[in-house]
């Protein structure tokens, strides 16, 4: 077997696996979009139903409460809810959820505005949520010995219709989401054995709502 044939069954093989992983992706596409007419899903279960089918799920850590540490100290100060935590070849995502749709006047840091025919709602913004819950995955990073793993944070707009009148960097729409995971996955700072022990990390600093309850913590 010549040069040029083993070039010709090496592109080969490499399209097919392009076509195949294209098929994949239109599959987990239209299952979703079978699941949305069955039943209305709200953000979060969009969210999660995504994340479970792109196959991040063992690197996935969502809904869990994070410890605060009181400044200067090692007591917990509060459990901070961040909404999904993805652990990536590229470093470590924070995801803050925006289930809001129309157009956002999100001008202000502190108090984005929804404004939907002639009506405006005033609501939390969710930056400051990202902010606080960013916080709380770096100082848990920190602690166990891994300050210097990127760490990368944005708003998910769940809804193609919201459109926010200024622009930002750390703002993305759940139909780009996939395309980001991709690109982060194809860098290489984090090996996977890296990723294991950060994983593990946020498994047992992450606590879900009924246990911080439970425990009165």
């Amino acid at each position: 077997m010549d040069f040029i044939q083993i070039l010709l069954i090496g592109a080969g093989v490499a399209v097919a696996a392009i076509v195949i992983a294209a098929l994949v992706s239109a599959f987990y596409h239209n299952q979703r979009n079978r699941a949305r007419k069955k039943t209305r899903l709200t953000a979060k279960q969009e969210l999660e139903t995504f994340l479970l089918d792109t196959n991040f799920r063992q690197n996935v850590f969502s809904h869990l409460y994070f410890p605060v540490l009181a400044e200067g100290t090692a007591r917990t100060h509060h459990y901070q809810r961040v909404d999904d935590v993805i652990v990536t070849k590229a470093g470590v995502l924070i995801l803050t959820v925006f289930d809001k749709s129309g157009r956002i006047d999100n001008s202000r840091s502190d108090i984005w505005v929804q404004i939907k025919d002639d009506d405006r709602f005033e609501l939390e913004s969710p930056e400051v949520s990202l902010q606080k819950s960013t916080e709380a995955v770096r100082g848990v990073l920190k602690r166990a010995g891994y300050g210097k793993v990127p760490v990368y944070s944005t708003v998910v707009f769940i809804y193609d219709e919201a459109i926010p009148l200024s622009s930002y960097d750390d703002i993305v729409y759940m139909s780009e989401l996939e395309k980001l995971l991709h690109d982060m996955n194809k860098q290489s700072e984090l090996g996977n054995i890296e990723q294991f022990y950060i994983c593990r990390t946020l498994r047992r600093a992450g606590l879900t709502k009924e246990k911080i309850i439970k425990n009165k913590l």
